[in-house]
Protein backbone atom coordinates (compact mmCIF):
# COMPACT_ATOMS: atom_id res chain seq x y z
CA UNK A 1 0.00 0.00 0.00
CA UNK A 2 1.56 3.58 -1.07
CA UNK A 3 1.87 5.98 1.86
CA UNK A 4 0.17 8.79 -0.71
CA UNK A 5 -3.37 6.13 -0.15
CA UNK A 6 -3.29 6.69 3.27
CA UNK A 7 -2.24 10.37 3.41
CA UNK A 8 -5.10 11.53 1.34
CA UNK A 9 -8.50 10.08 2.99
CA UNK A 10 -6.33 11.53 6.05
CA UNK A 11 -6.03 15.31 4.46
CA UNK A 12 -9.82 14.85 3.08
CA UNK A 13 -10.92 13.97 6.57
CA UNK A 14 -8.97 16.89 8.33
CA UNK A 15 -10.54 18.84 5.71
CA UNK A 16 -13.95 17.72 6.46
CA UNK A 17 -13.87 17.82 9.83
CA UNK A 18 -12.30 21.46 9.74
CA UNK A 19 -15.71 22.68 7.92
CA UNK A 20 -17.98 20.89 10.21
CA UNK A 21 -16.16 22.49 13.55
CA UNK A 22 -17.23 25.90 12.84
CA UNK A 23 -21.28 24.94 12.39
CA UNK A 24 -21.48 24.02 16.67
CA UNK A 25 -19.63 28.09 17.29
CA UNK A 26 -22.29 29.69 14.60
CA UNK A 27 -25.12 27.79 16.53
CA UNK A 28 -23.94 28.30 19.89
CA UNK A 29 -22.90 32.44 19.04
CA UNK A 30 -26.22 32.69 17.53
CA UNK A 31 -28.07 31.27 20.46
CA UNK A 32 -26.38 33.26 23.16
CA UNK A 33 -25.26 36.05 20.94
CA UNK A 34 -24.17 37.88 24.25
CA UNK A 35 -22.22 35.20 26.06
CA UNK A 36 -18.70 36.25 26.10
CA UNK A 37 -15.38 34.10 26.42
CA UNK A 38 -15.45 33.20 22.08
CA UNK A 39 -12.22 35.12 21.44
CA UNK A 40 -12.65 37.08 17.27
CA UNK A 41 -9.12 37.86 17.18
CA UNK A 42 -9.03 34.11 17.00
CA UNK A 43 -11.19 33.82 14.58
CA UNK A 44 -10.12 36.35 12.25
CA UNK A 45 -6.66 35.10 12.88
CA UNK A 46 -7.78 31.84 11.27
CA UNK A 47 -10.03 32.89 8.35
CA UNK A 48 -6.83 34.61 7.51
CA UNK A 49 -4.54 31.57 7.75
CA UNK A 50 -7.21 29.59 5.74
CA UNK A 51 -7.09 32.06 3.47
CA UNK A 52 -3.53 31.44 3.27
CA UNK A 53 -3.29 27.86 3.31
CA UNK A 54 -5.81 27.79 0.49
CA UNK A 55 -3.45 30.28 -1.94
CA UNK A 56 -0.88 27.41 -0.80
CA UNK A 57 -3.02 24.61 -1.66
CA UNK A 58 -3.08 25.35 -5.43
CA UNK A 59 0.24 27.27 -5.61
CA UNK A 60 1.96 23.80 -4.32
CA UNK A 61 -0.79 21.57 -5.66
CA UNK A 62 -1.82 20.22 -2.43
CA UNK A 63 -5.63 19.58 -3.29
CA UNK A 64 -7.10 18.56 -0.03
CA UNK A 65 -6.34 22.38 1.38
CA UNK A 66 -8.67 23.82 -0.99
CA UNK A 67 -12.03 22.34 -0.87
CA UNK A 68 -12.09 22.96 3.20
CA UNK A 69 -10.45 26.10 3.36
CA UNK A 70 -12.90 28.03 1.10
CA UNK A 71 -15.75 26.48 3.48
CA UNK A 72 -13.94 27.40 6.68
CA UNK A 73 -12.53 31.13 5.27
CA UNK A 74 -16.49 32.09 5.45
CA UNK A 75 -17.67 30.10 8.64
CA UNK A 76 -14.44 31.65 10.71
CA UNK A 77 -15.46 35.36 9.20
CA UNK A 78 -19.17 34.42 10.31
CA UNK A 79 -18.09 33.98 13.61
CA UNK A 80 -15.69 36.66 13.78
CA UNK A 81 -18.16 39.48 13.45
CA UNK A 82 -21.00 37.23 14.97
CA UNK A 83 -18.98 37.13 18.84
CA UNK A 84 -19.15 40.08 21.49
CA UNK A 85 -16.16 42.51 20.67
CA UNK A 86 -14.92 46.05 21.74
CA UNK A 87 -15.13 46.50 18.09
CA UNK A 88 -17.95 47.10 16.37
CA UNK A 89 -18.56 44.73 13.50
CA UNK A 90 -17.65 47.04 10.64
CA UNK A 91 -14.35 47.98 11.85
CA UNK A 92 -13.83 44.25 12.71
CA UNK A 93 -15.27 43.82 8.59
CA UNK A 94 -12.46 46.39 7.53
CA UNK A 95 -9.87 44.71 9.06
CA UNK A 96 -10.27 41.36 7.78
CA UNK A 97 -10.93 42.86 4.31
CA UNK A 98 -7.68 44.87 4.71
CA UNK A 99 -5.70 42.22 5.84
CA UNK A 100 -6.56 39.66 3.58
CA UNK A 101 -6.04 41.59 0.59
CA UNK A 102 -1.80 42.02 1.95
CA UNK A 103 -2.07 38.27 2.98
CA UNK A 104 -3.18 38.05 -0.98
CA UNK A 105 -0.84 40.47 -2.14
CA UNK A 106 2.23 38.89 -0.37
CA UNK A 107 1.27 35.36 -1.37
CA UNK A 108 1.35 35.93 -5.01
CA UNK A 109 4.91 37.42 -4.61
CA UNK A 110 6.39 34.78 -2.69
CA UNK A 111 7.25 30.98 -3.71
CA UNK A 112 4.78 27.79 -2.82
CA UNK A 113 6.62 27.07 0.43
CA UNK A 114 7.05 30.28 1.40
CA UNK A 115 3.30 30.78 0.84
CA UNK A 116 3.48 27.44 3.04
CA UNK A 117 5.53 29.33 6.33
CA UNK A 118 3.03 32.41 6.18
CA UNK A 119 0.14 30.29 6.37
CA UNK A 120 2.14 28.25 9.16
CA UNK A 121 2.91 31.62 11.02
CA UNK A 122 -0.63 32.77 11.38
CA UNK A 123 -2.07 29.22 12.04
CA UNK A 124 0.53 29.44 14.81
CA UNK A 125 -0.63 32.66 16.37
CA UNK A 126 -4.22 32.07 15.53
CA UNK A 127 -4.99 29.80 19.10
CA UNK A 128 -3.67 31.98 21.60
CA UNK A 129 -5.60 34.71 21.82
CA UNK A 130 -8.51 32.54 22.84
CA UNK A 131 -6.04 30.27 24.75
CA UNK A 132 -5.48 33.46 26.90
CA UNK A 133 -9.43 33.93 26.91
CA UNK A 134 -9.78 30.61 28.17
CA UNK A 135 -7.28 31.31 30.59
CA UNK A 136 -9.39 34.10 32.13
CA UNK A 137 -12.88 31.75 31.52
CA UNK A 138 -10.78 28.62 33.78
CA UNK A 139 -9.52 31.17 36.82
CA UNK A 140 -12.82 33.16 36.91
CA UNK A 141 -14.67 29.93 36.55
CA UNK A 142 -17.34 31.03 34.35
CA UNK A 143 -19.35 29.35 31.18
CA UNK A 144 -18.45 30.91 28.22
CA UNK A 145 -19.80 30.98 24.95
CA UNK A 146 -17.47 28.71 23.09
CA UNK A 147 -18.75 25.36 21.77
CA UNK A 148 -16.68 22.24 22.74
CA UNK A 149 -18.36 20.63 20.57
CA UNK A 150 -16.14 23.07 17.88
CA UNK A 151 -12.94 21.96 19.50
CA UNK A 152 -13.36 18.47 20.14
CA UNK A 153 -13.84 18.58 16.13
CA UNK A 154 -10.67 20.63 16.07
CA UNK A 155 -8.45 18.41 17.69
CA UNK A 156 -9.85 15.43 15.32
CA UNK A 157 -8.95 17.63 12.55
CA UNK A 158 -5.59 18.84 13.63
CA UNK A 159 -4.87 14.99 14.23
CA UNK A 160 -5.80 14.08 10.65
CA UNK A 161 -3.52 17.03 9.61
CA UNK A 162 -0.94 16.11 11.58
CA UNK A 163 -0.60 12.89 10.18
CA UNK A 164 -0.73 13.98 6.66
CA UNK A 165 1.94 16.10 7.06
CA UNK A 166 4.44 13.13 9.04
CA UNK A 167 3.48 10.75 6.05
CA UNK A 168 3.78 12.94 3.66
CA UNK A 169 6.72 14.93 5.03
CA UNK A 170 4.77 18.33 4.44
CA UNK A 171 7.17 20.70 6.58
CA UNK A 172 5.00 23.76 6.82
CA UNK A 173 1.86 21.78 7.86
CA UNK A 174 3.81 19.48 10.38
CA UNK A 175 4.84 22.30 12.07
CA UNK A 176 1.56 23.84 12.56
CA UNK A 177 0.00 20.91 12.98
CA UNK A 178 2.41 19.86 16.02
CA UNK A 179 2.05 23.16 18.00
CA UNK A 180 -1.91 23.89 16.90
CA UNK A 181 -3.13 20.43 18.79
CA UNK A 182 -1.17 21.02 21.74
CA UNK A 183 -2.75 25.46 22.61
CA UNK A 184 -5.67 23.42 21.35
CA UNK A 185 -5.97 20.64 23.71
CA UNK A 186 -5.11 23.00 26.20
CA UNK A 187 -8.17 25.54 25.17
CA UNK A 188 -10.71 22.49 25.66
CA UNK A 189 -8.89 21.69 29.11
CA UNK A 190 -9.62 24.87 30.35
CA UNK A 191 -12.82 25.44 29.06
CA UNK A 192 -14.22 21.98 29.95
CA UNK A 193 -12.80 22.83 33.82
CA UNK A 194 -14.12 26.04 33.62
CA UNK A 195 -17.79 24.76 32.42
CA UNK A 196 -17.45 21.98 35.42
CA UNK A 197 -17.00 24.66 37.79
CA UNK A 198 -19.87 27.09 36.75
CA UNK A 199 -22.02 24.19 36.85
CA UNK A 200 -21.37 23.07 40.51
CA UNK A 201 -21.41 26.56 41.45
CA UNK A 202 -25.09 26.60 40.22
CA UNK A 203 -25.94 23.58 42.00
CA UNK A 204 -24.79 24.81 44.89
CA UNK A 205 -26.99 27.90 45.19
CA UNK A 206 -29.73 26.29 43.90
CA UNK A 207 -29.22 23.77 46.96
CA UNK A 208 -28.65 26.65 49.35
CA UNK A 209 -31.92 29.44 47.88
Amino acid sequence: MELNSVALPLAYIGALLSVCMVLPQLTRTIRNPALAGVSPTSWALTSLACLAWLIYGFRADVLPQVPGNVLLIAGAVAVALLVPSAWSRPRRAVSLVMAAALIVSIAMLVSPTMVGYLAFGISLTAVWPQLVDSYGNWRTRVESGLSLTTWSIKIAATLCWLSYATITADLPVLIASSISITATLAVFAMETSARQASSRRDVELLAHA
